[in-house]
């Protein structure tokens, strides 16, 4: 009850007092009070209230307050109540924070050293802002956007290649991509920019420029043997004086020339379900003529004896481990019937080769080779078009020939024979008069012959 009382004379005749010296705006308010067994909590909540200012008491602020006071101000009334206590304050604006004075110093150190790593990053940011130089790589060969990739970093799946130039640039680095130049931006200190530039040069190099000539050759089934060029063997026939040696390629695509041996590369991801075999499905890699003048000579002569013939002979260039592609075929028309009438559509029915190459130091060159052959085949009155692919991959020297065989055209004809007028007599004109029929089985050969025009991928040595 005394508790009660002593706060009810406190508002009674301290406030009232501190409210006049207010509108006389007269130096800070002086108060009086005399607390016994008091709430810490309580005490500060009226001086807080008398005080117009706002207060955060943490939980760990309690105990009892016993003491009078005459004519203080309620700042040295916080101060020496908070101070009896164990007690601490701070005061920003019209907050008062009160906590225990451990937690004051630790509050007040953590700020400290916030603001002191503050001032150091920011001190360091500015001096490595003034060390920050900025360099513009304008590229000659590579394209800026992988490079930029390759600069940014990539999964550890993308290539060594990749993983090598991520973490050249500091955090603060920065590369910018100028697509339209082909061009990047790079901003770091000068060593890391240097390093960039540096991986940039190993990667910006002039790659080899490879000519793929394909001879695209219809031919009777044995044209191949009579080539120098079989099926499980190994052949050689002259042709000017020149000898055409055929050596096989083996399933690793190293060529091989010991003795007569020929090792036949599998055919490879054959599409279609239809066996190699029966002569409908196309095999890669049968053999690898080394004399490409000497292969043109042959060809030349097996043709004027009308054994074959050289139907295309199309030559691209292309660089280093880019796809050339060499398509040859017709379009074949076709009638669709709807409700606004009849319409011709046609579907293509090509013969196309994409071709790969890649040129190693050594002179060497890696050919990966798709094929793809499409047949026209009418289905229930519907054009439909028969796919055949088939892939593999080769390593041959710079200049020699790979060929493609097991494409083959069949063609069925019939025909009609006999005595003019005669067998044109009804019923009895079959006397005079013999139906044939005929069969014709060719070959479809490509040779492929890549030459390295320009290899800047010199053997170390």
């Amino acid at each position: 009850m005394s508790r009660k009382i002593l706060l009810i004379l406190f508002f009674v005749l301290v406030v009232p007092t501190i409210c006049l010296g207010q509108t006389a705006r007269q130096p800070a308010p002086k108060v009086s009070f005399d607390f016994v067994d008091a709430d810490i909590r309580n005490v500060l909540r009226v001086l807080a209230e008398v005080s117009k200012k706002n207060l955060v008491m943490g939980e760990d602020v309690k105990g009892k307050v016993t003491m009078k006071l005459d004519g203080i101000s309620t700042s040295e009334a916080f101060d020496v109540i908070l101070k009896s206590n164990d007690l601490a304050k701070m005061e920003e604006d019209t907050v008062i924070r009160v906590m225990t004075v451990k937690r004051f110093f630790d509050e007040r150190d953590r700020d400290r050293k916030d603001k002191l790593d503050f001032l150091r990053e920011k001190e360091a940011k500015e001096r490595l802002e003034d060390e920050f130089v900025t360099q513009t790589v304008f590229l000659n060969y590579a394209d800026a956007v992988e490079v930029e990739k390759m600069i940014k970093g990539g999964k550890e799946e993308e290539g060594k290649e990749r993983r090598a130039m991520k973490g050249l640039l500091s955090p603060n680095g920065a590369v910018t991509l100028v697509k339209w130049n082909n061009a990047l931006i790079i901003k770091d200190v000068k060593s890391n920019v240097d390093d960039v530039i540096k991986n940039i040069k190993e990667h910006d190099i002039q790659p080899a420029q490879v000519q793929i000539e394909a001879r695209i050759v219809q031919a009777t089934t044995d044209f191949s043997k009579e080539i120098g060029i079989a099926w499980g063997g190994m052949f050689k026939s002259s042709a000017g004086g020149k000898s055409v040696g055929v050596n096989g390629i083996n399933a690793l695509g190293q060529t091989s020339n010991t003795g007569g041996a020929y090792n036949i590369n599998s055919p490879a991801n054959i599409s279609g379900g239809v066996s190699t075999a029966l002569g409908g499905g196309i095999s890669l890699a049968i053999g690898s003529a080394a004399d490409s003048w000497a292969l043109d000579v042959q060809l030349t002569a097996l043709e004027s004896d009308g054994k074959g013939r050289v139907i295309s002979n199309p030559k691209v260039i292309t660089s280093d481990n880019v796809p050339a592609r060499i398509s040859q075929g017709k379009e074949i028309p076709y009638q669709t019937t709807s409700q606004n009438g009849t319409t011709t559509e046609f579907k293509q029915a090509v013969l196309s080769l994409e071709v790969t190459p890649h040129v190693s130091k050594d002179g060497g060159i890696r050919l990966k080779i798709k094929t793809t052959k499409d047949e026209p085949v009418p289905v229930e009155g519907v054009l439909a078009i028969e796919k055949r692919e088939a892939t593999s991959e080769v390593l041959i020297r710079d200049g020699e020939t790979v060929m493609i065989g097991g494409i083959y055209e069949i063609t069925d004809g019939q025909s009609v024979d006999g005595l003019p007028f005669l067998k044109d007599i009804p019923v009895v004109g079959w006397l005079f008069k013999k139906d044939s029929k005929t069969n014709s089985k060719r070959e479809l050969l490509i040779f492929i012959t890549p030459t390295i025009i320009k290899n800047l991928y010199k053997a170390e040595g």
